[in-house]
This record gives C-alpha cells, structure tokens and sequence, in this order.
C-alpha cells in the first residue's frame, strides 16, 4: 500500500523488463504536460524524445519501482541506482534518484511522494548515506520538499547538441 493517507487505492512494486510500454506511456503523458511551465518548446521539443522511454537497465536493476491504482495502470515510476546515470560509475554510501514520474491525472495524491520514500528507504537498508537526484526545474520544490538541497544549476547533455537544464540536488539520507 502506498504509505501516504491520500493515496490507499495505490500499491508500489519492483519494475520488471515487461514493464517498458507502461513506463514509457506514463512518461510520454507526464514530462510533456508537465514541463513547459519552465522550458521553452525547443527546449522540449529537443529533449522529450530522450526522456519518454523506459530505460531497460533501471526497468531490470530491482531499485525502480512502480506506482498501481486499483485498475493496474500505472501511475507513477522513480527509483534509485547505486550508479550514476551520468557517468555509470558510483562511490561508496551514494545513490541516485532516477526517472521519476507521476501520471498527471494522479498528481498531489501522494505517489510521488511515495515512490521517493520507498527509494530513500530502500536505499538506507542498502548502506547508503547519501542520495543525489538531477532534477528538472519543475520537480525542484518537490525534492526540496522531500529534504533535497539545490547544489548547482547544471546542463545535462542527453545526445550531441540536445541540453536540457537541471538542478543537481543533495539528501543525507
């Protein structure tokens, strides 16, 4: 059950490989509702072709977790790597948030919320201490919510030519 009191009818579990459609239609219908608030269209119309796929590594890795109303949609995705998406390197007691989403029909329920305890909780039974998450501009005050500090303003690069602004953020965990 999903541990928040606004959202009993959700129930969080592990990905799988089979999940990637479902995954990748949660993201096609979120980032590209929810993020032109604060980027410009050739910003988006650039970076949402990287973004709105499922990735297979974080579908298999054990550490994504997925977001299920009563029906079975799903209704939200986020997890955690002990890896860095960036670099695929990791040190010692650090995690990273990874690809979190929330359908936005299900908004301000609580499954975001949700999935970063279950990760954060997941993490700490792990061994890790601390936890990074790049951020978009729009989840920012989410996660500074959820006791992550902004860092750095940065600039990832998702392809040649294809940036898309973030905010590296920071929980001791």
């Amino acid at each position: 059950m999903c541990p928040d009191i606004q959202c009993p009818d959700i129930q969080i579990r592990p990905a799988m490989p089979a999940d990637s459609s479902a995954v990748t239609q949660l993201l096609r219908k979120s980032y590209p509702q929810l993020l032109p608030e604060d980027y410009a269209p050739t910003t988006l119309r650039a970076v949402l072709p990287h973004i709105t796929t499922a990735q297979p590594a974080l579908l298999s890795c054990g550490t994504y977790y997925l977001a299920q109303n009563d029906q079975g949609t799903v209704v939200g995705a986020g997890g955690w790597t002990d890896i860095s998406p960036a670099r695929g390197v990791g040190r010692d007691g650090e995690g990273h948030i990874r690809h979190v989403a929330t359908h936005p029909g299900f908004l301000r329920r609580g499954i975001a919320r949700a999935l970063i305890s279950q990760s954060l909780d997941a993490a700490r039974a792990f061994g890790l201490v601390r936890m990074h998450c790049m951020s978009t501009l729009t989840a920012r005050p989410f996660y500074q919510e959820m006791g992550f500090a902004p860092v750095a303003e940065i600039e990832l690069t998702l392809a040649p030519g294809v940036h898309f602004p973030a905010v590296q953020m920071l929980c001791d965990i």
